[in-house]
């Protein structure tokens, strides 16, 4: 390697760090020359989006303004974020753009759309023109699509747009429950049959719960007819008979 060859490397490393740094830009910067959307701009830095947006190379960031986000700030830092996540459209739109808008919905995807988390079409937006107006709604079922464009704030041509709508883009919630990491899920009572609880032991039997069978009858000693007396009766009255018969017998002669 020539001597020379060392500086026109670190030389040209330079000049193209210097070229990617002035394409780059800083959203928390450019949303802090406009003090009407400082709610949403600090909104952006507490929850991360800040730095997703500054990591894209084209996107379009629905602003809205302080007066009309104040219900927003009030949410769960999740909720914020998947909210504001869903105000970043993954192209660039502006003025210009927007304008030309037909009648017939356009889809946008949005920076929720990519965190995998997107349920229902949650992570894409629609916008159309509606008259001369020109409406941002979410295409997930159910949702309004009452987000009246205002106006272009700022742009940095195909890099970053900057406008601002009427109001937080309403999304409809489904009815999936909410995911609890590393939480377990609830056991299922067993459904108690008729008169019994869930996992009873079964009643103990006593002898006296247990009904009498029908058991064959049998007769006592008592009850019975006495067989050997009868024969005994018997023969003597076949003794006698003859005995009787045998003294008839001897008067005749």
């Amino acid at each position: 390697m020539s001597p020379m060859s060392s500086p026109i490397v670190a030389l040209f490393l330079t000049f193209f760090l210097l070229l990617s740094a002035a394409d780059a830009f800083n959203i928390t910067k450019i949303l802090g020359s406009f003090s009407d959307y400082s709610t949403f701009n600090d909104l952006l830095t507490q929850t991360g989006v800040a730095s997703e947006i500054n990591d894209k190379k084209s996107v379009t960031v629905l602003v809205v303004s302080n007066s009309q986000i104040s219900g927003l700030s009030s949410q769960p830092k999740d909720t914020i974020k998947k909210m504001l996540s869903i105000h970043v459209v993954l192209d660039y739109y502006d003025k210009a753009k927007v304008d030309k808008v037909p009648s017939k919905p356009l889809t946008l995807t949005t920076l929720y759309q990519q965190s995998g988390k997107a349920q229902n079409q949650q992570g894409f937006l629609t916008m159309t023109r509606v008259g001369k107006q020109v409406s941002f709604g979410s295409a997930a079922p159910g949702s309004s699509r009452d987000s009246i464009f205002v106006k272009q704030v700022t742009t940095e041509p195909y890099d970053i747009s900057v406008l601002e709508i009427s109001n937080v883009i309403n999304v409809a919630i489904t009815s999936s429950p909410s995911y609890a990491p590393n939480a377990s899920p609830p056991r299922k009572a067993l459904a108690p049959g008729p008169n019994k609880s869930p996992l009873a032991s079964p009643p103990k039997t006593t002898r006296s719960d247990i009904p009498a069978a029908d058991a064959p009858s049998t007769t006592t000693d008592s009850d019975a007819p006495d067989n050997t007396s009868a024969a005994s009766i018997a023969s003597a009255s076949a003794v006698l008979l003859i005995f009787a018969s045998a003294c008839f017998m001897l008067t005749m002669i």
